[in-house]
């Protein structure tokens, strides 16, 4: 436990500054990331935002392309014959003959097997008048199916859109046998050049080989999905990528789609599908409807930033390890001094005070270790100065102490001797002598210390006075371990215990009571046992004797030669020396002091 307090104000420190230097080097981690993170995504929104413009430019090219095909048809002069006579033979107009119907038809016919051979992403050509089919030219077999041309969205747009071309799909069209495979189609209407009237609506179907070319070459190593959008919102394009693909005829991630495109109509917004965060950009092409998309999964932009990451992990971790190896260097530096100054202190007590610490320094830690030392010859200076001051309080205590006793019992004393006087005792001669006697012990020439022989002589005394006083009424004995007579303890400290056992136990029980004072050695102390058969006193009073509880008045004045008797002890040789009493009512009573075993006069 004190180890782990020694070290704890280090461990704290190392433990919160560490917690500081790691929580502010993750947060710059984090700025780091995040920067490097938002910078990636820019980054890949421009390229996708380029390369949709170069693949808007790129299918564009490609429509103008097949729409001038359609263009250059429109200023056929056959064409335009064979046209104009289909239309007025639908309206029942038509005064041509068979035979020149059939001339400009084959003429026609041979310009658009040109156009079929020369280009195979063209599937085939055909124009419809207002009630049905004027032309045709196809790599698949034609069949005849009733139904109503003008409601289908290529032949509805374009008669809407005379001056433009219309580009429709993905398309399956019923009136083409064998026409499984989709494709797209470019309308338009087609126009008289005399007068500018209705002539038919020109279809041109595509299929995805040339587009898929264009898209493939276009979006070689860019990441994510390329998408070309109608604009129904349908998937024209969908570009593969391996066996991963987001898959736009899913209905949920369509939703998903449609509705980042609803918030935004050119530029970038992020599309959640199937758990994975997409980046999207798309760019909207005003002359053909053409919607183009770039979805990239948000992983595959912060791939790279793995790497990075790591090597940004790696310093930080190395610099982190450096910082604390640098901070538990510093923290040693200081805490160091800090123990040493700590056991210094643990060492120091009054009895040893001769613990100066060596100063190192002239920081901090030096002014500290400075001021102990000065500390301590303050506290040597003034232990010395309490010291003398309590001895001297001690002796002054003890004088009035013993101010206190000298007139009780000189009272007390003279008061037998002026009752024998009265009497005109014979015994008051022997009286006087065993005072006198008393006297000279009790004085002891000014010494406080007195040997326990001189003390049981000086108790003897005043036992013999006190036998006179009261005659017949008391025996006494007094035994001591010859040891222990010349053991040095304090002046006065049996005879106001032995006037208790008279005054309070002895005087007031019938017949002859007895006195014993026993003294002996037990181990390092001096044990001096006085003991009387009187009426003894209750627990209640012998419990509160030794203190201030019990009332003067009650014991008769004995309480106060008690007490002075019993810290008299405790200020001369410490707490644990003094009196303590045991009683009985009707036994008596039993006074232990506990002395310490000391030789000579002065204990």
């Amino acid at each position: 436990m004190k180890r782990h307090r020694e070290k704890g104000l280090k461990n704290k420190a190392f433990l919160q500054i560490t917690v500081l230097i790691a929580a502010t080097m993750i947060l710059i981690l984090g700025i780091f990331y995040t920067v490097f993170r938002q910078r990636a995504v820019r980054e890949q929104i421009s390229y996708s935002q380029k390369n949709l413009n170069n693949m808007g430019e790129y299918i564009g090219t490609y429509i103008e392309e097949i729409d001038s095909i359609a263009k250059d048809v429109n200023y056929n002069y056959y064409l335009q014959n064979y046209l104009a006579s289909a239309i007025e033979q639908e309206e029942g107009q038509n005064n041509l003959s068979v035979l020149e119907n059939m001339w400009e038809y084959e003429m026609s016919s041979q310009t658009f097997n040109d156009i079929l051979l020369t280009r195979s992403d063209i599937s085939s050509i055909m124009i419809f008048g207002k009630k049905g089919l004027l032309f045709h030219k196809t790599m698949d077999s034609y069949r005849n199916v009733m139904m109503d041309y003008s409601e289908l969205p290529w032949y509805k747009k374009a008669v809407e859109n005379p001056q433009n071309a219309v580009l429709t799909g993905p398309n399956r069209h019923e009136f083409l046998a064998g026409g499984n495979e989709k494709s797209f189609s470019l309308s338009r209407v087609i126009q008289s050049w005399e007068d500018g009237s209705f002539l038919g609506v020109i279809l041109i179907d595509l299929n995805f080989n040339k587009l898929t070319e264009i898209c493939e070459a276009g979006t070689a190593g860019q990441r994510g999905f390329f998408y070309i959008l109608n604009e129904d919102m349908e998937p024209l394009y969908q570009q593969k990528n391996g066996n991963k693909r987001f898959n736009l005829l899913d209905k949920k991630n369509l939703e998903a789609l449609q509705t980042g495109m609803e918030e935004e109509k050119d530029g970038e917004f992020k599309v959640e599908a199937d758990g994975v965060s997409y980046i999207a950009v798309k760019k909207t092409a005003v002359d053909t409807g053409l919607t183009f998309l770039n979805l990239v999964p948000l992983k595959e932009v912060t791939a790279e930033l793995t790497d990075v990451n790591f090597i940004i992990m790696a310093a930080v971790g190395i610099s982190l390890f450096v910082t604390l190896l640098a901070l538990n260097k510093i923290l040693t530096d200081i805490i160091n001094p800090l123990k040493r100054l700590q056991r210094h202190m643990a060492r120091v007590s009054i009895e040893n005070m001769n613990q100066q610490v060596k100063v190192e320094s002239d920081d901090e830690l030096g002014k500290l270790a400075r001021n102990f030392n000065e500390m301590l010859e303050r506290i040597e200076n003034l232990k010395g100065q309490v010291l003398a001051e309590q001895e001297d309080k001690r002796k002054y205590e003890l004088q009035a102490l013993q101010a206190q006793i000298n007139p009780h019992f000189l009272y007390n004393t003279l008061d037998s001797i002026i009752w024998m006087a009265e009497t005109n005792d014979s015994n008051i001669v022997p009286m006087t002598e065993a005072l006198a006697r008393l006297f000279r012990i009790s004085l002891n020439k000014g010494n406080e210390e007195i040997l326990l022989k001189k003390e049981l002589e000086h108790v003897e005394n005043y036992l013999i006075i006190q036998s006179m006083r009261y005659a017949d009424k008391f025996t006494y004995e007094i035994s001591a371990q010859p040891e222990v007579e010349s053991c040095g303890i304090i002046k006065l400290i049996l005879q106001p215990i032995v006037e208790n056992c008279i005054y309070h136990g002895i005087k007031k029980k019938r017949g002859t009571g007895h006195i014993s004072i026993e003294a002996f050695r037990q181990d390092e102390y001096l044990k001096i046992f006085v003991k009387d058969d009187g009426c003894g006193m209750s627990e209640e009073v012998c419990n509160k004797i030794l203190s201030d509880e019990v009332e003067p008045e009650n014991i008769s004045g004995s309480g106060i030669g008690v007490r002075n008797v019993n810290e008299r002890i405790r200020l001369r040789f410490g707490q644990e020396y003094g009196l303590k009493y045991s009683s009985k009512m009707g036994e008596g009573t039993t006074v232990e002091y506990t002395l310490p075993f000391i030789k000579g006069e002065k204990p």
